[in-house]
């Protein structure tokens, strides 16, 4: 008895987990089979296509809930998203059931304009009224023309003992075909914005994992001294041939100096890990000398930006 107590404690996760699948493979069998045998009423039901599409997106959230309690017994669960399931995993079921949705609708829709508007019967009509009827209507759907009988069914004559005819036909119906065409236009649009917006999020999301992924691969560089970190246009000339030097600055793109609002970029900038070099070039009237030191900034040309103030003084 020990024994056995001991398996259900260990196991009871695994049976648990083997009960759940056991009854959602009964409860799918179960409605896949009345869905099937009930597939013979669409024709009687107008309504019934357009409840088996809510009825199928309801079994599939039920699905979706018993997926999350497995999920929850197997310690899986991502308890920052909904109903813990992986992430997307609700945009996708919302996209997948507008999809279906408007498949099923679309057809629906179809069917119902395509059925015409109410069925209209004239009785006992002879042939040559049959045929004048038929020839000055020839757009009218659905029509049928029979031989009228009696209560004993008995083909009625006129008389001149020729045969009468009975002919059914379907009215238009314009009201609801417009209906139809402007819910439908409807249905698409929505279809069309709700996977747009599941699929703009899933790039959107993936640009943000890239993006994180690459500032995570490049750590974020570092600048210790400039070389030289003092000029004199009179002795050393019109251009400064600059070095910088760090860490991580091999993605170094643009080097510039700054200093009350006034920039100067430089040129014929060069990158390593350690060191960046530019040439600066400098007159008095870009670069006017005297006053505050001038900081040194590097770029990435991106979003990494990193500046050494007062690094570099210039003089006349």
């Amino acid at each position: 008895m020990g024994n056995v107590w001991d398996i259900l404690n260990n196991y009871s996760g695994s049976i648990l987990l083997g009960l759940f699948a056991a009854g959602l493979i009964a409860v799918l069998g179960i409605v896949l089979t009345r869905l099937i045998s009930s597939l013979g009423a669409v024709q009687e039901s107008p309504g019934f296509l357009p409840m088996l599409a809510i009825g199928g997106v309801i079994s599939l959230i039920l699905v979706l809930t018993i997926v999350a309690t497995i999920f929850s017994i197997l310690g899986i669960t991502n308890k920052t998203q909904a109903m813990g399931l992986p992430e997307g995993s609700i945009r996708a079921v919302i996209a997948l059931s507008l999809i279906v949705l408007f498949a099923i609708l679309s057809v629906f829709l179809y069917r119902g304009v395509s059925g015409g508007g109410p069925l209209y019967t004239i009785q006992h009509l002879s042939d040559d009224e049959r045929a004048k009827f038929l020839s000055d209507r020839p757009t009218i759907r659905d029509i049928h023309a029979v031989v009228a009988l009696d209560a004993n069914k008995e083909p009625i004559k006129n008389a001149s003992g020729k045969l009468l005819y009975d002919i059914s036909y379907r009215g238009s119906n314009p009201v609801g075909d417009d209906f139809a065409k402007q819910l439908l236009v409807l249905l698409g649009t929505l279809m069309t914005a709700i996977t747009s917006f599941y699929l703009g999020a899933g790039t959107a999301q993936s640009a943000a994992s890239t993006s994180q992924a690459a500032a995570s691969s490049h750590p974020a560089p570092t600048v210790s001294v400039v070389s030289p970190t003092v000029h004199s246009i009179a002795t050393g000339g019109a251009v400064i041939h600059l070095q910088v030097t760090g860490t991580n600055l091999n993605i170094i793109t643009r080097v510039k100096i700054a200093r009350a609002g006034v920039e100067v970029a430089a040129r014929n900038v060069a990158s390593n890990p350690t060191s960046v070099t530019c040439d600066v070039d400098v007159s008095a009237a870009t670069t006017p000398p005297g006053g505050a030191a001038w900081d040194v900034v590097v770029e990435d040309g991106a979003s990494i930006s990193v500046r050494l103030p007062g690094a570099l003084t210039i003089n006349a």
